[in-house]
């Protein structure tokens, strides 16, 4: 595992994904850019827009050294997590370029590209800066273990015990004492890391578990926005999803794919969506049923893009972006 290298400016947003929405997608990628938004009003879907020339998305939702884990002085080089987020971010462009061009020709074999990006979009959540509580009351149970490989249970301990000057000053920015950031950091680690070449990590582990869980109907739904509507953008929440269901309904999770579409995953619990609807034994032949992924694929749904946005906008952190200046259902502060 190489995980030394010289990047200090770490996305927890890939530059890919915030390139599939820049305002001036046919520019050279360092000179890319994308509008943001503030927060201003939760309850009311407000924001404002913050410059009319946009963010450059090289530095955009990116921290300096968030995931770095050991910082030696004088050294160029820190150890982190940019390689273990890597092997996903590379191919973020082209499963969303895939997928839709498949979607739109009819071209109904398009599970490698649903899963990869399901895959990829996880890991957004796992690694985001505003969501660290949740992220650790969701998989802080696998900090109960550690590598047994020699040299990967050594870069565990880094993560743990590792130099970090810039820790207090990232602490403060987040709101989260030292604790709370190392565990995170540990959590990602182990969520993150393979045994050994080819072999799945845990995250990739919880993914197969949710697409073939015996109670679960995995579901997912593909909304594009074209022709007439083409000018109507998705936002791309600094938090890296939406969700459109409470938690008691299922998970579900929406993701921006490029700045005309999203796209949502949901996975319900026969146990618990059909309790006392469906008689046991039906719910009981249902489990013995090989699962398959559906795919719905909706254009020009103007109700479900006003919901979208509008949860972005709601469950953000501190902001959103996009390729417009225009957002569609959302109320702009002038």
């Amino acid at each position: 595992m190489k995980l030394p290298n010289p990047t200090a400016n770490q996305h927890f947003l890939s530059r890919a994904e915030q390139q599939l929405n820049a305002l001036n997608p046919d520019a050279l990628l360092t000179n890319q850019r994308i509008y943001s938004f503030s927060l201003t009003d939760r309850e009311a879907h407000q924001i404002v827009l913050d410059d009319a020339r946009g963010r450059s998305i090289s530095s955009n939702l990116a921290l300096r050294d968030l995931f770095s884990f050991s910082v030696i002085e004088g050294d160029r080089d820190r150890l982190n997590l940019e390689a273990m987020f890597g092997q996903y971010e590379v191919g973020i462009k082209f499963n969303t370029i895939e997928l839709l061009r498949k979607l739109r020709s009819g071209d109904s074999n398009i599970k490698k590209e649903v899963i990869e990006l399901f895959v990829a979009k996880l890991m957004n959540f796992l690694r985001n800066p505003y969501s660290i509580q949740k992220v650790l009351n969701t998989i802080g149970g696998l900090l109960a273990y550690h590598p047994t490989d020699p040299e990967l249970l050594d870069h565990y301990r880094a993560v743990l015990e590792g130099r970090k000057p810039h820790q207090e000053y990232l602490c403060r920015q987040l709101g989260i004492d030292a604790a709370t950031y190392q565990r995170w950091l540990a959590a990602l680690f182990m969520a993150l890391f393979r045994p050994a070449p080819d072999v799945p990590n845990l995250m990739e582990g919880i993914v197969k578990g949710l697409l073939e869980s015996p109670s679960n109907s995995p579901q997912a739904a593909v909304f594009q926005f074209v022709d007439e509507h083409s000018d109507k953008r998705c936002l791309l929440s600094d938090r890296g999803y939406v969700t459109l269901l409470p938690e008691s309904q299922g998970l579900s999770l929406s993701f921006n794919l490029n700045s005309t579409a999203f796209i949502n995953y949901t996975f319900f619990d026969i146990d618990q969506f059909a309790a006392g609807k469906v008689p046991p034994r039906v719910i009981e032949l249902y489990k013995t049923q090989p699962k398959n992924l559906h795919v719905q694929f909706v254009s020009n749904d103007l109700d479900a893009l006003v919901t979208y946005n509008r949860n972005a906008v709601y469950q953000c952190a501190h902001g959103v972006y996009c390729s417009s200046t225009s957002v569609y259902g959302v109320r702009e502060k002038s």
